[in-house]
């Protein structure tokens, strides 16, 4: 076990649903007490969400678990082709193997992109260990802006600018995840199969976070949210921020998960 200045840290790779996958575990995980586990989007990992999980676990006093998903960072690499939505696949037996692992009976899902959509799709299926959500600019479906965003990144990719911010973090793993990304988000996605029934299946709270400068366009997605999320529903939309608010403007976002897990039942 490591210790920081700040919490105890433990980083382990884990089995979970075939695949051997990166966890780093922030502070220790206590039954009486939810946990926080972030998801990543599609080209991210734990690197990726800088001090954010740390400082979010600090302000709420709870521990944190960070997970780099399959394909990404340390975790195992990708076995192309996969077929299906990985959103969809990743919020199955992986996060119910994850859960398992942890013990974590309570738990708080913090998930940005398309990690903030597998919250979503998360939440109606562990209802028994999963009590709130927490939704950063979640990628839902494909619309103009969001076409337009991933051309950009594509076009950034090609010129070496993105691949070489990327490398770093998943090593010879970036263009086999970068192409396996923009191939997947580039084909036409119907969120109301199976995101509708998802969404509606929802018990648990949840807080939705757009930014509004969001390079891949926020407002089809923060209405597929407001149509078909039926429990406790809190948005946020945070002016100075784009796709990235828990970076761009951390403490606003800080503020507003804590003011949200504070009110939270039982909390």
């Amino acid at each position: 076990m490591n210790t920081d200045r700040t919490m105890n840290t433990l980083e382990q790779r884990i089995p979970a649903a075939g695949h051997m996958i990166n966890t780093l575990l922030l502070g220790r995980i206590k039954k009486d007490k939810p946990t926080l586990v972030f998801i990543h989007g599609g080209l991210d990992c734990i690197g990726m969400w800088r001090q954010f999980p740390q400082n979010l676990c600090q302000q709420t006093g709870l521990a944190g678990l960070v997970y780099d998903r399959w394909g990404h960072g340390k975790s195992e690499p990708l076995t192309l082709p996969r077929a299906g939505d990985p959103r969809e696949d990743e919020s199955g037996q992986p996060l119910a193997d994850i859960f398992s692992y942890f013990s974590m009976n309570q738990v708080i899902l913090i998930g940005h992109s398309f990690g903030g959509a597998m919250a979503l799709i998360a939440a109606s299926l562990h209802p028994e260990n999963i009590c709130a959500i927490v939704s950063i600019a979640p990628q839902l479906v494909m619309h103009e802006d969001s076409m337009a965003g991933l051309a950009l990144a594509e076009a950034a990719y090609n010129n070496g600018k993105l691949r070489d911010k990327l490398i770093p973090f998943h090593g010879d793993k970036t263009d086999t995840l970068f192409h396996d990304w923009a191939g997947m988000v580039n084909q036409p996605t119907v969120p109301q199969t199976p995101y509708q029934q998802r969404m509606q299946d929802i018990t648990c709270p949840v807080l939705a976070l757009f930014g509004m400068g969001d390079n891949y366009g926020y407002i089809p997605n923060l209405k597929l949210v407001e149509q078909y999320v039926s429990s406790d529903l809190h948005i946020a939309e945070i002016p100075n921020a784009a796709h990235y608010p828990h970076l761009e403007t951390p403490d606003i976002v800080i503020d507003e998960i804590s003011q949200f897990i504070g009110n939270l039942p039982g909390h």
